[in-house]
């Protein structure tokens, strides 16, 4: 974990449907502590997706939402974190139907994203059990970005685990279809390897890609957290009610 003054840098997540359609959601600016901030519109939910796994299923959900909205965080320190949920901006707070917010410590990162960048490249050792969240962000050519839509998206969606396994799982997009972005909340990480080793589920439909896109590696971002806090509700729940033990707040 990297430090500055003393204070352990960390990340939020916050998922917010709004009342009315957002085309272009606030950027805050001069946030004290503040270290990237990006909006994403939201896709779908993969949960629904784990019931619907059809190829119409997920087109029909491919077209944006401007009602819904994820927000990914970089803070120097929860402190920091803490007065911006006090005192939010209007224009970003004003409207919301729902909001969920989770606040996240790094235990591992990289890739050549921004958002990866500003954690700092963390070293942490993740906890011995408990949740675990995933951010991953894909920067995909024109051939990558067809092999990824009509074959490697709908062929995973068969092997999406339930919410046993997967708590919550968000399909968002940076730039539509060419850098697709998912945040993902397990139960624990034995969970995550065992979607993520699944020879016929996740490692074909990567494999898939692979083969129109050879430097996916290259420009693959990828970070994982441990979720300490969750706020508010996603879908009238909050995913991590039952999952965070006491002793890890």
């Amino acid at each position: 974990m990297k430090y500055r003054g003393g204070a352990i840098i960390i990340a939020s997540w916050h998922l917010v449907e709004y009342r009315r359609r957002v085309l272009t959601p606030t950027r805050p600016a001069g946030v004290d502590g503040l270290r990237f901030w990006r909006p994403l519109n939201i896709g779908g939910d993969f949960g629904w997706f784990h019931d619907h796994p059809s190829r119409w299923a997920l087109y029909r959900h491919l077209k944006p939402d401007f009602r819904r909205w994820g927000f990914y965080a970089v803070w120097d320190e929860d402190a920091a974190l803490e007065r911006f949920l006090a005192n939010p901006p209007q224009r970003w707070a004003d409207g919301w139907a729902e909001c969920l917010s989770l606040r996240l410590r790094p235990t591992a990162a990289r890739g050549p994203w921004a958002g990866i960048d500003a954690l700092d490249m963390p070293t942490a050792a993740p906890a011995a059990d408990g949740p675990v969240a995933h951010i991953v962000r894909l920067d995909l050519t024109l051939r990558g970005t067809l092999a990824m839509w009509g074959s490697a998206a709908p062929h995973v969606l068969r092997f999406l685990p339930d919410q046993q396994d997967l708590l919550l799982g968000i399909p968002l997009v940076d730039r539509p279809y060419m850098q697709p972005v998912s945040f993902s909340l397990w139960r624990s990480t034995e969970a995550v390897r065992k979607f993520a080793r699944h020879a016929d589920g996740h490692r074909h439909s990567v494999q898939r890609v692979q083969r129109s896109q050879h430097d996916l590696h290259a420009r693959y971002s990828t970070a994982s957290f441990e979720p300490y806090a969750c706020e508010g509700t996603w879908r009238g729940r909050n995913p991590l009610a039952d999952a965070i033990s006491p002793s890890r707040t």
